[in-house]
């Protein structure tokens, strides 16, 4: 099963302009002082559904926030075969977090809802976190994310069924994009969790009957959120708000120095 995915081209970005963008929460969470050393470095771009990030042949030394839609990180296996290891919308980001010179990558950044991204370099982002202590948080926190969701949905994809799977998919997917209504083809849904395509209709039909969602071509409709979540394994609850980049940005925002303060080492 192979995701469908296409190559960015000029039709997939477009270069907006260098300003400051705050609709990233981990970029709304940094002070004023810390997006001044940002401020200079950031683009905003829009990227179409399908367009890739990153890949083997073409590795990336960019950062995406994204202020709308989702990319996910898929693992691509030999025979064609993928499944999706982590994903991240507005409450992350995600990119060069990887030697940038490295050759064989097993992941691959996908855009699986397109919208709006505020890029930046790596090395830029690296310099401005050697200055500020909370862009420094940002990176870690930001890594700790990704590395967190492949730890998890390792065991999740390996232990739970595909239709808790599959729940459990749709009801992240709604709590990271803040909406109940999901563009996303059952085939999308299908590669990224690694399931055949009859396999994903079966399920969609069945939570349709119960009433939970409303599904037609390439769109999927949240009727009831508390039933989706409860039918989910319990993966979604340890993928939470809580558990976020931008929440642990302003949990931890009280322990940065203020203003004029001895810098930490």
């Amino acid at each position: 099963m192979t995701l469908p995915v296409d190559k960015v081209s000029k039709s997939d970005i477009g270069v907006l302009s260098a300003k400051e963008n705050k609709s990233n929460m981990c970029l709304s969470a940094l002070s004023h002082s810390a997006m001044s050393h940002l401020k200079p470095h950031l683009a905003e771009v829009t990227l179409n559904q399908g367009a890739i990030l990153w890949d083997s042949k073409r590795p990336t030394t960019d950062i995406y926030f994204p202020t709308s839609g989702l990319i996910s990180i898929v693992l691509s296996m030999p025979d064609g075969e993928c499944v999706e290891v982590a994903s991240v919308a507005r409450e992350g980001a995600v990119g060069a977090y990887f030697d940038p010179v490295q050759s064989d990558l097993l992941t691959r950044g996908v855009v699986q809802t397109g919208g709006e991204l505020t890029r930046i370099s790596l090395s830029n982002l690296l310099s401005a976190a050697s200055q500020k202590h909370e862009i420094k948080d940002l990176v870690a926190f930001c890594r700790d994310w990704i590395l967190a969701q492949g730890q998890l949905l390792a065991a999740c994809n390996a232990i739970h069924a595909a239709d808790k799977r599959f729940c459990r998919w749709l009801y992240q997917y709604a709590q990271r994009m803040e909406s109940e209504t999901v563009y996303v083809t059952q085939e999308s849904i299908a590669a990224v969790l690694g399931l055949r395509r009859t396999t994903v209709t079966l399920i969609a039909q069945a939570l349709q009957t119960n009433g939970s969602i409303h599904y037609s071509r390439g769109k999927i409709s949240i009727l009831d959120m508390r039933m989706l979540q409860l039918a989910a394994c319990g993966c979604c609850n340890n993928l939470e708000r809580g558990h976020w980049p931008s929440t642990r940005l302003l949990a931890a925002a009280s322990d940065w120095p203020s203003p004029g303060a001895p810098a930490r080492s």
